[in-house]
């Protein structure tokens, strides 16, 4: 009897479609994080703080395009990956529990590091967490899933409305003014540790008690109706799943009306179903677009190779902007607007790609990739790509 053994995905096996979806993701998280490395974004009014008009048309774009639009599709793509990989280590008759917990543990410890000592806005920590929830659910069915993930999405952005509906915007202002000075003297004049100590201050502000429950509230169902997807196979590419796409993509466009609310209606909870209800609408439209375009045969090779690599992509915006902002590198923080922070984002975008390009022809995997799935299946890689004859595997 010959005994399996666990590998990552060859080649032949990958949805490229879902590598695309994940370089967009990318590049739409950029946009709205880039505000973020360059300035103290948490502690400001996002359209006052910015008193040029291009600036604050800047931020309006951004608004409707990319906050909180990306970061669904990531948790989306997170969850649909998960599955991806259960059911292949489950077809080679691999166990997948222990494997798939050395994954989230590997990938907890890359978060810890992450916002200790690079930058305060990271996500793989609470992905990490979500992964071990999203666990508990995994033999559910496709449909069933669906339910939950739906249920829970919809409680959040419905409820806190109506909740908030009697308040106006201007009783949930984010601007402080005290906050605000701390971070422009600490990162752009620090050391190195008063920064890391901003940084933890910083992150136990976004994810510290209250805060980190309604994060994951608002992040776990994405990995549900991910899950969901991957099981029932509606982004797979197969043409008899090719009219639910279509209908996604009318669906997902209702987005673009949600996200125009806060600019038509004072409540502060138009500004909530903003990022909760228009986002997540937003992010289906951006996946199903692409999905589209993969059915019609075209392909987006550039956001694949982006996305074949995307662990490693994420950690290098986060030290490349770091190092142009903080103290400890080029002291940029505080010194540059919005709409300088756009072009910059364009600029090492289009590096990422041509270095994405670049490293997958010699190599299976990116350098952060390597190490995660060395430490998932407890087996050296090779990192070179394989000789002719080989099966060549990259990510997953």
């Amino acid at each position: 009897m010959i005994k399996s053994t666990a590998v990552p995905t060859p080649t032949k096996e990958r949805i490229f479609s879902i590598d695309a979806m994940r370089g967009l993701a990318l590049l739409g998280i950029f946009f709205v994080n880039m505000v973020d490395f360059h300035s103290p974004w948490m502690y400001i009014d996002q359209l006052s703080y910015w008193g040029d008009q291009w600036n604050q048309f800047a931020m309006i774009i951004i608004d409707i395009l990319a906050q909180a639009s990306f970061y669904p599709l990531f948790s989306f793509l997170f969850g649909y990956g998960f599955i991806i990989l259960i059911n292949r280590l489950t077809a080679r008759n691999v166990p997948f529990l222990p494997i798939m917990v050395r994954r989230l543990v590997i990938l907890f410890l890359f978060g810890v590091m992450h916002f200790v000592f690079i930058w305060h806005g990271d996500i793989l920590f609470t992905y990490s967490l979500c992964g071990f929830l999203l666990l508990a659910f995994i033999k559910l069915k496709g449909k069933r899933l669906l339910q939950i993930g739906l249920g829970l999405w919809l409680f959040y952005a419905i409820i806190f409305f109506f909740l908030l509906l009697p308040f106006g915007s201007e009783e949930f202002t984010s601007h402080d003014p005290e906050a605000i000075q701390q971070s422009l003297l600490i990162y752009g004049a620090g050391s190195y540790v008063e920064i890391l100590t901003q940084r933890l201050s910083d992150w136990t502000y976004v994810n510290g008690g209250i805060n980190g429950g309604f994060l994951l509230f608002s992040i776990f169902p994405y990995f549900l109706i991910g899950a969901a997807f991957a099981k029932e196979g509606w982004f797979n590419g197969e043409a008899k799943h090719l009219p639910l796409v279509k209908k996604l993509l009318f669906v997902g466009a209702i987005g673009f009306v949600v996200k125009l609310t806060p600019f038509l209606f004072d409540a502060y909870a138009f500004s909530h179903l903003q990022d909760s209800l228009g986002g997540p609408l937003l992010s289906l439209f951006y996946m199903s677009a692409i999905s589209l375009l993969y059915y019609s045969g075209k392909t987006l090779k550039p956001l694949e190779w982006v996305g074949k690599m995307a662990l490693t992509n994420y950690l290098l915006q986060s030290i490349v902007s770091t190092l142009l902002f903080y103290h400890y590198g080029l002291s940029l923080y505080g010194k540059i607007e919005v709409t300088t922070g756009i072009l910059l984002v364009i600029g090492i975008f289009l590096i990422q790609l041509v270095f994405s390009r670049w490293w997958l022809l010699k190599f299976r995997y990116g350098p952060f990739e390597w190490i995660w799935r060395m430490g998932t299946y407890r087996t050296r890689f090779p990192l070179k790509k394989p000789q002719k004859g080989e099966i060549a595997y990259e990510t997953d």
